[in-house]
């Protein structure tokens, strides 16, 4: 599954069936786990983040995140430490760059991927050079996060001699 198929999913409480919101980003670890959802804010100039810590996600399908109860809903203004949001934010995932060890550029990162069955860790990134390249050849998809060392600037991609 892929985190942009995730983002704009409606979020419903298990028990009502009362949709709770949207979810408006998803969080991601240095350690390439996904730890929140961050959802859309229920009032328009709101400056709080309202967010689902990933342990109380019950289950989410192609058409909706199910969650325990409304009461997991964290509001907060500060931004988790140590996260990175994938969509928005001053420190996105979405198109940052793809880099080896020895200064070639692969790509931007386009979406990332991550397996259901698996909980929340990240299993690869979907990579793309540009429309053109996109269009000719296809994206492509790197697996093994273990070996990408996140950045401040850049995906790094790890080589073992």
């Amino acid at each position: 599954m892929k985190v942009l198929e995730l983002i704009g999913l409606p979020v419903y409480d298990i028990f009502t069936g009362k949709k709770v919101s949207k979810v408006k980003d998803v969080w991601i670890t240095e350690q390439w786990m996904i730890s929140h959802l961050e959802l859309e804010s229920s009032h328009r100039f709101s400056r709080k983040l309202r967010m689902i810590a990933w342990e109380h996600i019950s289950a989410f399908g192609e058409d909706a995140v199910m969650i325990k109860s409304r009461t997991v809903i964290e509001e907060t203004e500060q931004v988790h430490e140590g996260g990175r949001t994938f969509l928005i934010g001053p420190r996105h995932l979405k198109e940052i760059p793809v880099v080896t060890e020895e200064g070639n550029q692969l790509g931007s990162i386009a979406d990332v991927y991550f397996r259901p069955n698996m909980g929340n860790t990240v299993t690869g990134l979907e990579i793309t050079d540009g429309i053109l390249s996109d269009l000719l050849e296809g994206r492509q998809q790197l697996d093994w996060t273990s070996q990408m060392r996140l950045g401040d600037d850049a995906v790094v991609i790890v080589t073992t001699a």
